[in-house]
């Protein structure tokens, strides 16, 4: 507990000190904030209590840079009256939680109310402001996901809270002040003319949960000073002692409001429910995690034992846990992590949910991670059970390590490596029309992997999406494949001389390591593009008996292996081997002809033509040859291409024709 010390301020800060059994210490500069909390370096919580005046975003920013595990809560007013009664309620309300739960979402599609034993959830066609700011019973926790600012928050096209104060005097001095002032104080109607305007002030609710931007403001504001036009101000001035929200520009989620209700039921303190909201949005990608606390970071508004769901079907193995469900989604599910592996992805950040098979429909569902007495959790979040039903009467979700790369980035990049065959000196037909229709659908694909991160009712466009842009991506892998197999035929085609005139050496060095085929030296080169600079080509190749691996990739491999001395009219057998040492798999269609082997009736068989090379792993695959009747007895250059999302992988070896 600190008190930035100003004439009065002190008293309330001292009662709520007192009842807390709390430090107390003087503070009026943001480095002796800094140094009470260095000296007290076990606390899990701070309570800054003070003029709202001289408390800002400065201060917190700071405190979470230094002690970024560090609960951190606001008790901020303009007066010590107003302080006062700002602690009497803070300190009150968790001894007498209020049962009932209300979430408004009017960016959420729906036109009837969604119930789950204390929450209420009404998305947008559910909505009744009258209704809100008129009942009778107090509420524990209003949260509200919708579009904002500092004075106002919308709750239908038609319809929003308002931050004006009701306080006479302070919209007098308001009007002598310099600066900015809302239009209706300048002799205009509301800038937003056609809405009704609602008072945060009358809305019975112990907790504010707002998930919109700019909603909470301290020491200075865009419209004038003391708070005069916030709603935050408004919520506290009323019946609110705690109220939570971003300063911040904010991108949400439903997933947010959800996961705060949950832990609060849970027993979770509003700082560690708070703590929690903002690991997560950094996990998911949504938004800033800068959630904070104005009120108490301590207080629980749990009003006894979790009755909710804690469990479900699973299993744990292989370094992943499923998690069964049947006939029904519950609204709720903790599941705690146990799993080794699965702890050490979540430190890392490296965790990932999904649904397998994947699913949509509505209302959505949410997955959110994180610790709960020390212990990991997975959670599962929804508004209310949803029935399994139609052709899906159960689901999975599988938690495991996320890969290094995602479907999205695979799939940009192969965009980008379609687009520079043509500096391979590669020209396919029809080619340009369905990169086109791939690139439009890349924007799609992009806001559907984001949304997937946290919704796991995403996952089914999400899935869509992906196979869509994949399945012309194999279209285009087939072409490019037949395409590298005809020039190989039809003429002395060397895919390492085609790329040459664009791409820049880089590097060349003798290898530690003989050729595998003759034992002679061997060479690697590095090649590296003129017009995408990050792209390069990595070539082996023996200056004597001819053998060449050249990949795109540093750690991919590739060896010919077996004799290479044909018999006319015969049939060998030789052994391709792909090593990936890379962390993605590779998924991959093979080809190999003979350099304008076409007139001399070899014929070739791979089995596979398609494999999937494990990261990490190797496969092996068996190329039958039959010779055919050469009509000249002269050595012949084999080539051998694996293709996949754009990659081209080569190698060659000489046979001897005898």
């Amino acid at each position: 507990m600190v008190c930035v010390a100003r004439d009065g301020f002190h008293y309330p800060a001292a009662v709520f000190a007192l009842a807390k059994r709390a430090f107390l210490e003087p503070a009026r500069t943001t480095e002796q904030i800094l140094d009470l909390v260095r000296r007290h370096r076990g606390a899990r919580y701070l309570t800054i209590a003070g003029p709202s005046s001289a408390l800002g975003f400065a201060i917190l920013a700071r405190l979470h840079r230094a002690f970024p595990r560090l609960r951190v809560g606001v008790l901020a007013a303009e007066s010590v009256a107003k302080l006062s009664e700002l602690v009497f309620k803070t300190l009150i309300y968790p001894c007498l939680p209020a049962e009932a739960d209300t979430l408004i979402a009017p960016l959420l599609k729906g036109d009837s109310p969604l119930v789950d034993g204390r929450l209420t959830s009404y998305p947008q066609g559910a909505v009744e402001p009258e209704a809100l700011s008129s009942r009778s019973d107090l509420q524990r926790v209003l949260s509200v996901i919708t579009h904002g600012s500092e004075d106002y928050l919308r709750l239908t096209p038609s319809d929003l809270l308002c931050g004006l104060t009701d306080n006479a005097a302070e919209l007098a001095v308001a009007r002598k002040a310099a600066g900015p002032l809302p239009a209706c104080m300048q002799g205009y109607e509301c800038v937003y003319p056609e809405s009704r305007r609602f008072d945060p002030a009358q809305i019975p609710a112990q907790v504010v949960f707002a998930n919109a931007c700019l909603t909470v403001k301290l020491g200075t504001q865009l419209l004038g000073t003391h708070n005069r036009f916030t709603v935050a101000q408004r919520f506290l001035d009323g019946w609110a002692g705690s109220y939570v929200a971003s300063p911040l520009l904010k991108d949400g989620s439903p997933a947010e409001n959800l996961l705060f209700h949950r832990l609060l039921d849970e027993g979770l303190s509003v700082g560690q429910a708070v703590e929690l909201v903002n690991e997560n949005l950094a996990r998911w990608g949504i938004d800033a995690p800068a959630v904070f606390v104005m009120g108490d970071p301590e207080a629980v508004y749990a009003s006894g034992p979790s009755t909710l769901t804690d469990s479900a079907r699973h299993e744990e193995i292989n370094g992943q846990m499923l998690v069964h469900f049947e006939s029904a989604l519950p609204a709720y599910v903790r599941m705690p992590l146990k799993d080794p592996a699965l702890i050490h992805a979540y430190q890392r950040g490296r965790l990932e949910v999904r649904p397998s098979p994947g699913f949509g429909g509505h209302p959505p569902y949410y997955s959110a991670v994180g610790e709960i007495d020390g212990e990991p959790n997975l959670f599962v979040l929804g508004f209310t059970e949803r029935p399994l039903l139609g052709h899906q009467t159960a689901c999975t979700l599988v938690v495991a390590e996320r890969g290094l790369v995602s479907d999205a980035e695979r799939i940009s990049a192969a965009m980008e490596r379609y687009d520079n065959l043509s500096c391979l000196d590669i020209k396919l037909e029809r080619a340009r029309s369905v990169l086109g229709e791939m690139a439009n659908q890349l924007p799609v694909l992009a806001r559907r992997a984001k949304t997937a991160g946290s919704e796991l009712t995403g996952s089914d466009d999400l899935r869509k999406s992906i196979d869509r842009i994949l399945a012309r991506c194999g279209h285009l892998d087939r072409l490019l494949l037949e395409t590298l197999l005809r020039l190989t035929e039809t003429r002395e085609y060397h895919f390492v001389e085609a790329y040459r005139p664009t791409y820049t050496l880089e590097e060349a060095a003798a290898c530690p390591a003989a050729c595998g085929y003759c034992g002679e030296v061997v060479y690697r080169y590095v090649n590296r593009s003129l017009l995408r600079p990050h792209l390069r080509r990595y070539l082996i190749s023996c200056p004597v008996c001819g053998a060449t691996s050249d990949t795109e990739d540093e750690s991919v491999r590739i060896s010919v292996a077996g004799d290479n001395r044909l018999l006319p009219q015969s049939d060998t057998t030789m052994v391709i081997t792909i090593d990936n040492a890379g962390d993605e798999d590779l998924k991959l269609l093979l080809g190999a002809r003979i350099t304008r082997g076409k007139p001399h009736g070899f014929e070739f068989r791979l089995e596979p033509e398609t494999v999937r090379v494990p990261a990490r792993g190797h496969v092996d695959v068996d190329l039958a040859i039959r010779t055919g009747e050469p009509q000249i007895r002269h050595t012949m250059l084999l080539r051998f291409y694996a293709v996949g999302l754009g990659r081209i992988f080569f190698a060659g070896r000489d046979l001897w024709i005898r």
